[in-house]
């Protein structure tokens, strides 16, 4: 693609913001360009609106940098490295642009993520101050991608696309930091549902990896029976651990959600003053839920979260884990 085709900028000012799920659609390719520009050890340093082109199938590309001028709407607030940038730095370009796409509001400062429904848990590991938070922009293209039907691809399919979490370093967003936030690739997220982190991150409607999607083990009929008052204690007790000392919190975890899950102890470090608010269990599915607030670079979040659980021998596990922001 080339300057002959019209660029981002002119679709949103003819058709308006396209919202969440039509901004990840047009964007993924774009992040998975940009990943592969990453892999190759160089950075891009003018995402824009601008560096946008969208083809006449409708499918978005992004021009090197030498076609475009860097707009500084879409550049870090108060980064120095303008003109050597780092892949970070194209993260959040990225992020700015998304909110920008689905929103229509402009960067001004810094970008507003929570108003980007299922994207937020992302980009607000994207747009995070420190860089070192930030993920990969492979990791982005992962979560915008989600988990889809291989065998559909329906407007109605492809819209209610599974949320993904990534494992991005979020204090307790995501991003997946569940019981914290919620971890960007949380396995087993429902339509409908927002990420958490294991158990603390956070994330919405979205993709989920598709490269490898881990199956959440499920209570079976022999299972030791598990009252609510455990389950709900557990939860507590839970939350009080992954936030004194996230090592030992993901030892509560399966090995398989752990797997899914290499940045917990970053997301969990980020979270301060954890206090539950509310909790209710579900012994019949083996599930427990709570709304908790905590402290995040200084804001205070509050977020739904669901523990699924399952019971190995007198010892309960997290098998999965969703969170909705409130």
């Amino acid at each position: 693609m080339d300057g002959q085709f019209p660029r981002l900028s002119d679709l949103l000012r003819a058709q308006g913001p396209l919202g969440a799920d039509a901004a990840a659609r047009l964007l993924l390719p774009v992040a998975e360009s940009l990943a592969v520009v990453h892999d190759r050890g160089e950075v891009h340093g003018a995402i824009s609106p601008d560096a946008i082109v969208i083809g006449t199938d409708g499918t978005a590309g992004i021009l090197p940098r030498t076609a475009v001028v860097p707009d500084p709407a879409f550049l870090q607030p108060g980064s120095d490295r303008m003109w050597r940038p780092r892949a970070t730095d194209d993260v959040w370009a990225m992020g700015a642009l998304l909110v920008h796409t689905a929103t229509g509001r402009p960067p001004v400062g810094a970008p507003q993520p929570r108003l980007v429904g299922w994207l937020t848990p992302l980009l607000e590991l994207a747009l995070a101050v420190d860089d070192r938070e930030r993920p990969t922009m492979g990791e982005v293209a992962q979560y915008l991608r989600g988990p889809t039907s291989a065998a559909s691809g329906s407007d109605q399919d492809e819209g209610r696309r599974r949320r993904a979490v990534v494992p991005l370093a979020v204090g307790g967003v995501v991003l997946l930091a569940a019981v914290g936030g919620a971890l960007l690739f949380l396995p087993g997220m429902r339509d409908g549902e927002d990420t958490a982190p294991p158990a603390a991150a956070t994330s919405r409607s979205t993709p989920a990896p598709s490269a490898s999607t881990t199956t959440v083990p499920s209570a079976t009929a022999t299972a030791p029976v598990v009252t609510a008052a455990r389950l709900e204690s557990f939860a507590r007790r839970y939350v009080a651990t992954a936030s004194r000392d996230p090592r030992a919190g993901f030892r509560m975890l399966t090995p398989e959600y752990q797997s899914s899950s290499p940045r917990y102890t970053e997301v969990w470090r980020g979270i301060r003053a954890p206090r539950i608010l509310s909790v209710t269990a579900d012994p019949d599915r083996l599930s427990v839920s709570y709304r908790y607030r905590y402290l995040r670079d200084g804001r205070s979040i509050t977020e739904d979260i669901t523990l699924r659980l399952v019971a190995q021998g007198d010892s309960l596990l997290i098998a999965g884990a969703t969170a909705r922001p409130v």
